[in-house]
């Protein structure tokens, strides 16, 4: 029951991408065809990342409520909503309230399973479930692509990964037996064991701060998902406006982001077995900065697709080995607590840095893209370096 249990999260996990990259690889199409300034995205990708950030901050209350599967359900259930009503919106305003369902949807679900399986399975499990996600992610811009055939073809992808998201939603409903058989409850005997000592370890949100290294954790992990979101969101449009490359090459280059990341997390799972979380972060990032490098060679725009296929494949392991070391640096104890505010804070980058540099690219050059992604992956090497120090000594972990 455990493993099929598994085998069902890993296909969450791919509706969990479906939506992530939709709106980054059309985006071109969708301000042609509602008439929008392209640096708008960043509006949107705000309204999607402060939704997810609710419904990361509310997980507790919603697994107390819904259960674990509960969740699940409900968060395709609001992807499913939101797909659909952004296919079927005429203006820009509709398409902002479209978002809002896409946001909620994401949050609660990414940190309900990511805490599980970090702290229940081993680091490959953990870095094949993000690479589920980036199945879904790698698909959607493809989809995208096949129907870029005039403006309002993005529509019609939305559709189709609506179809897809609602199909993965029947099959976690079907189900929803083995949810409530399984439960998470191959860890029930752990639980009862330990439930004295749980009860005595929970603390609210300004507690979990107060934790020894926890601000340069979430400072590091804020600055890779402004990495992911700068990439997401402005890569096609960079193509497009900054280098005149054509909306569907755009949309399949986009796609190589994706194609490079799940293909790492595969590898990277593998690796992970021999290779600790803190090593998986630094070659991550060293491949990483290798394909920034070459995203910086603009004056040849078939340079692009080797180094967006690179940053993806850097960023492949660093997710993954963050959150799998979450319980390894806070200890088990914690790692609920500091899953729920580093997943929440982190992708408060999607409400700042997207809309921000939406505004100074529309304003000087989309062009800025790489050097923004560098900036963002300096600030990410460090704080994860200073969080190791930090979280050393577990002995004095709560700052009194």
């Amino acid at each position: 029951m455990a493993v099929l249990l598994l085998l069902l999260i890993y296909l969450v996990f791919i509706s969990l991408g479906l939506p992530d990259s939709i709106i980054g690889s059309s985006w071109p199409s969708i301000c042609e065809s509602l008439q929008i300034s392209e640096d708008l995205q960043g509006f949107l990708t705000a309204t999607v990342a402060i939704c997810t950030v609710i419904s990361s901050f509310s997980t507790v209350y919603l697994v107390r409520w819904l259960k674990e599967r509960g969740v699940v359900i409900l968060s395709i259930i609001l992807t499913v909503v939101g797909l659909i009503s952004m296919s079927y919106s005429s203006n820009f305003i509709l398409f902002i309230l479209s978002a809002i369902p896409l946001g909620l949807g994401a949050g609660a679900i990414d940190t309900v399973l990511n805490n599980y399986v970090a702290i229940h399975y081993k680091a490959l499990h953990l870095n094949w479930l993000h690479a589920f996600w980036g199945v879904g992610a790698m698909v959607s811009p493809f989809i995208i692509s096949v129907f870029l055939t005039d403006i309002n073809g993005w529509r019609n992808g939305a559709l189709v990964i609506a179809c897809i998201q609602a199909t993965i939603g029947l099959i976690s409903l079907i189900g929803f037996p083995l949810w409530k058989k399984v439960e998470f409850d191959h860890l029930k005997e752990r639980r009862e064991e330990q439930n004295e000592e749980i009860k005595k370890e929970k603390i609210g949100i300004i507690k979990t701060f107060r934790l020894k290294g926890v601000i340069f954790a979430v400072t590091a992990f804020f600055s890779y998902i402004a990495i992911e979101s700068l990439m997401f969101s402005w890569f096609s449009s960079m193509c497009v406006f900054g280098l005149n490359v054509s909306n569907q090459d755009a949309a399949m280059w986009a796609g190589l982001y994706f194609i490079g990341m799940t293909v790492g997390r595969f590898i990277s799972g593998i690796v992970s077995l021999k290779i600790k979380d803190k090593y998986m972060i630094r070659i991550g990032e060293v491949i990483l900065l290798v394909g920034v490098i070459l995203l910086m060679m603009t004056f040849n725009p078939y340079i692009m697709p080797f180094g967006v296929f690179l940053v993806g494949l850097g960023c492949a392991p660093i997710y993954p080995a963050i959150i799998h070391s979450t319980p390894d640096r806070f200890t088990e104890k914690y790692s609920g607590n500091v899953m729920s505010v580093q997943v929440g804070c982190a992708y408060i980058a999607n409400v700042t840095i997207g809309p921000l540099f939406g505004v100074l690219a529309k304003a000087t050059t989309f062009l800025l893209l790489p050097y923004a992604v560098l900036l963002f992956l300096i600030i990410c090497l460090l704080c994860n370096e200073i969080t190791l120090y930090k979280t050393k000594n577990k002995d004095v972990f709560l700052n009194k």
